[in-house]
């Protein structure tokens, strides 16, 4: 077994994140003076990990490899995010437009939160800390 001590400067280590959307549910909210509120509630997963290096092309590159890759985390950060959204019509809204909204948007706005939270995570424990990138929607996020 391969201990991972997070002061070892000479260790390899390459992040990973991931990030998505779990669950989506309405809550309603009714004032005393009998006004109703209809709000869209999105729980979203964000993942961080970092993987003990070094990591061979063919095992990076064949997504059947999860099981091997789990086996050399050294350590994971996941957080879930809790984001609502008034919604302001009384029309009722489309499934797949709620899908879509949670999939593309909520994660995007989720993103610099989530950023924040590894980032600082990471420096408490004392582990290289990594700067996530931006959010980027792009022909694949449109097309997962």
């Amino acid at each position: 077994m391969q201990w991972f001590r997070s002061f070892n400067p000479n260790q390899e280590l390459i992040g990973q994140f991931n990030i998505g959307t779990k669950s989506c549910s309405v809550k309603e909210l009714e004032e005393e003076t009998g006004i109703n509120h209809k709000f869209l509630v999105f729980q979203t997963e964000a993942r961080m990990r970092y993987l003990k290096g070094p990591i061979s092309d063919e095992l990076k590159q064949n997504p059947e490899n999860e099981e091997a890759l789990d086996k050399l985390t050294a350590v994971e950060i996941v957080a879930i995010f809790v984001s609502e959204y008034a919604i302001n019509c009384d029309e009722e809204l489309p499934q797949d437009a709620i899908f879509e909204f949670g999939r593309i948007n909520v994660p995007h706005q989720i993103w610099p939160y989530w950023r924040e939270y590894c980032h600082s995570t990471c420096a408490r424990m004392s582990l290289p800390v990594s700067i996530l990138p931006m959010f980027v929607i792009n022909k694949t996020t449109e097309n997962h």
